[in-house]
């Protein structure tokens, strides 16, 4: 299949391994003798064939056939040691991963993980809202995997909402730094920062956020810090209000996104003022239901 796929594309074949480089390829190391013998009483034994020539084409193919069928294997048992967990109740759910790193896994959320993390990197996916708590590691980067974002930190704290009912996909830092890529672009966040992604879909934009129809695209909305030390929130929509305000007052705010509507919020608010306080407000103008539950609010239309 892989000789075929070459023959139809002979220029891609260049881009695997050219004529000159296959004839002036080296072996940077050579089999011992008793591994080398081997092998070739292995081979000896299959029926022999006289004038046998191999095409460089087809060689060329055997070889990045070879190639990834070792990547096949390689994720294969990479699989094979990942397991995923799915919050099926209806509080969140505290994991521990092998190296220190907490998550605090949300209702209808998944997230994938292996048993012990390898050598080079920190790999984990998310299917739905978690909140991280990274442990520090420099020579290992800690990645996020979300719909159609990748994470990259080396030791904060985050939250992650990507459900596959929704297009858009909210990163949220609370404390640390984060870069965020998307579409080969990178998005550097500070604490305080809310990253809104949204999923290119036949020109549906995300609700309340100016953003282009034709091409998947990333905003960052900075949490605004006024002189007297009030937070100004600048025609924002309601659910980054809520999102902002968590991260503010460290209290869980819950709420149903579609039912928010294409609602925004333009006004000033006082770190001395109450969450109540200002949830009531904010509650009363939009005609909604605020009410408390255990140690946060609650939300409805």
């Amino acid at each position: 299949m892989v000789h075929e796929w070459l023959r139809e594309n002979p220029a891609k074949l260049k881009e695997y391994m050219g004529v000159e480089e296959w004839e002036d390829f080296q072996p940077a190391r050579v089999l011992s003798s008793d591994i080398s013998g081997k092998l070739w009483n292995g081979i000896s034994k299959t029926r022999p064939v006289s004038h046998l020539r191999l095409r460089w084409a087809a060689v060329a193919a055997s070889v990045v056939l070879v190639l990834g069928l070792s990547w096949i294997l390689v994720a294969k048992n990479q699989k094979a040691v990942a397991k995923g967990i799915v919050n099926t109740t209806h509080q969140k759910m505290t994991l521990a991963l092998s190296d220190g790193s907490t998550v605090e896994l949300m209702p209808n959320s998944m997230l994938t993980y292996p048993e012990n993390f390898n050598a080079v990197s920190r790999d984990v996916t998310l299917n739905g809202e978690a909140i991280f708590d990274v442990a520090k590691d420099a020579d290992k980067p800690f990645l996020v995997h979300s719909d159609s974002l990748l994470i990259t930190v080396l030791g904060t704290r985050f939250t992650v909402k990507s459900y596959d009912a929704g297009n858009a996909t909210k990163v949220i830092l609370h404390e640390g730094s984060v870069m965020v890529k998307s579409s080969q672009k990178e998005y550097y966040l500070t604490p305080g920062d809310i990253f809104v992604f949204k999923q290119a879909s036949r020109g549906v934009k995300a609700v309340g956020i100016p953003l282009p129809n034709d091409t998947a695209s990333g905003r960052i909305l900075h949490l605004e810090k006024d002189k007297d030390g009030g937070y100004v929130f600048n025609d924002y929509p309601l659910d980054v209000v809520f999102d902002q305000l968590q991260i503010i007052y460290h209290t869980k705010i819950t709420y149903n996104k579609e039912g928010l509507g294409n609602r925004t919020f333009i006004g000033r608010t006082d770190t001395r003022d109450s969450l109540s306080h200002i949830l009531k407000s904010i509650a009363l103008l939009n005609n909604f239901s605020m009410e408390r539950q255990g140690d946060g609010f609650v939300i409805g239309n």
